[in-house]
């Protein structure tokens, strides 16, 4: 259960990520070549930021259910 409730989190940034690359002509493959050592330190800062952000929101719906 743990890895499901870990798995949406992860899903909702990979999707949200996805989404700002396609809206600005961007391929994930191309980043990698193209991004350097600094930018791609602090794109996955902020992916770790969003990932926490979203889990956060998730928590606070599960308690507001209870």
């Amino acid at each position: 259960m743990a890895n499901s409730d870990n798995s949406l989190p992860n899903k909702v940034v990979e999707v949200m990520v996805d989404s700002i690359f396609r809206k600005n002509g961007l391929k994930s493959e191309d980043l990698k070549e193209k991004l350097s050592d600094d930018q791609k330190k602090m794109l996955k800062e902020m992916v770790e930021d969003l990932k926490e952000q979203v889990e956060q929101f998730n928590n606070k719906e599960k308690d507001e259910k209870k």
